[in-house]
């Protein structure tokens, strides 16, 4: 296959320590002059308009392609890697026809019944999060808020102990390391693997006390799949890993990014605290504003005309959902924060058949969750306006944000 002749290198450059800062100056050109753009450095094409990445999404044209892209010379090494092969069937890596029947197991897990048990259950560790946040006079609004919550929710899903816990957390940032593009070292991949491993025996375990004594729930259920062959044990590891990291690492970036920008833009926190009954569109304006998944992958299965240019079978796409998120042809003055806009169809979760399968419950832990601070705490204060981002360029979200709990004068 020959290599298009055109390309701006210079355009997207997201390992550049100002793209992590903020992306969207050098998002804003890129859409500009070479919207559907040919990375050489990359070997991949990289759309940045909202209509192109929804094209894509949505295109059965365009898959994962994990097998294709196992066959590539240089990714070999890492598709061997045992963190790798241990999440070879994740949903994030299957096409139709396994995708389809793998994810219909899973949506369980976020079904309207179950949903509303999980509002409530999500009521309650907010409200246990505000309390110690009130008697501390203050927190670190990502390891004391936008962390536990749901990653509490996602352990009561799985029916974890709380005993059982602790090494979960470490094994979710190491499975999460390898979605950044920065060269991993030795060592990054030696925690991933030793986590994959981690993970894999941890639910494992689960399976095997689950068969000795069952327990009524979403875990026991997927169990009952697995001995009834509509699931193989290798798919169900895969995806409970994928399940775990993705059910709660994204969404601490909901409450990080959002309520970041909400203090960088004090009118519109303010006019949500006069007014809760916002606060659920606002969260579509705040996944517009500062999206956390920032990419999405596909490969094309055969050749497709996208805004002028031929994507050749087989080629690597990037759909950038932050730059869709503020294209201009579709969002008016994208680059301002307004918590009243109206119907903000974002594509924060993605598209067709990949759409995020725990977009419902991201958008329920956000309502409760920020409806809780900005009511509850409603003389919140940060101490910084410009806290240290995170490397991951796919996951986009910030480190730490200490916040005071002022009384309201």
């Amino acid at each position: 296959m020959s290599e298009p002749e055109y390309s701006y290198e210079d355009l997207y450059l997201p390992l550049a320590p100002h793209f992590r800062v903020d992306p969207y100056p050098d998002l804003h050109r890129l859409r500009a002059l070479d919207p559907v753009h040919w990375s050489r450095t990359g070997y991949c094409w990289v759309l940045s308009r909202y209509n192109d990445v929804k094209q894509v999404l949505f295109d059965k044209r365009f898959g994962i392609g994990l097998d294709q892209l196992m066959q590539i010379e240089a990714l070999k090494p890492v598709f061997a890697e045992p963190y790798n092969q241990i999440i070879r069937t994740q949903l994030l890596g299957a096409d139709p026809p396994d995708h389809t029947r793998i994810r219909a197991l899973f949506a369980k897990a976020v079904s309207p019944t179950r949903l509303d048990t999980l509002r409530r259950l999500s009521s309650q560790i907010v409200d246990e999060l505000i309390s110690n946040a009130k008697a501390n006079g203050g927190m670190d609004l990502i390891a004391d808020f936008a962390h536990p919550l749901p990653f509490r929710v996602i352990c009561e899903i799985l029916g974890i102990p709380e005993s059982e816990r602790a090494p979960l957390v470490d094994w979710t940032h190491a499975m999460m390391r390898p979605t950044d593009p920065t060269p991993m070292t030795p060592a990054d991949t030696a925690w991933a693997n030793q986590s994959a491993y981690g993970f894999r025996d941890f639910f494992l375990s689960m399976m095997r006390a689950d068969r000795a004594q069952p327990k009524e729930g979403f875990f026991h259920d997927l169990v009952l799949a697995t001995d009834d062959g509509k699931i193989t044990e290798e798919e169900l590891v895969a995806n409970l890993i994928l399940l775990f990291c993705a059910g709660h690492d994204t969404v601490i970036n909901l409450f990080g990014n959002g309520m970041l920008a909400l203090f960088r833009h004090p009118r519109q926190l303010q006019i949500l605290q006069e007014d809760p009954s916002l606060i659920r569109g606002a969260i579509e304006e705040l996944l517009r504003y500062d999206t956390a998944v920032a990419i999405a992958r596909r490969t094309a299965m055969e050749p497709v005309e996208i805004g002028g240019r031929v994507i050749g079978r087989g080629q690597y796409v990037l759909c950038l959902l932050n730059a869709a998120n503020r294209d201009p042809e579709i969002f008016d003055d994208p680059d301002r924060l307004d918590v009243r806009r109206q119907n903000v169809k974002v594509l924060s979760f993605g598209g067709g058949v990949h759409y995020c399968l725990g977009a419902q419950l991201a958008r329920v832990e956000g309502e409760v969750g920020l409806t809780a601070l900005l009511t509850q705490l409603p003389g919140l204060e940060p101490t910084t306006l410009d806290p240290v981002w995170r490397r991951n360029v796919f996951v986009r979200g910030i480190e730490s944000l200490p916040v005071i709990c002022q009384s309201p004068a």
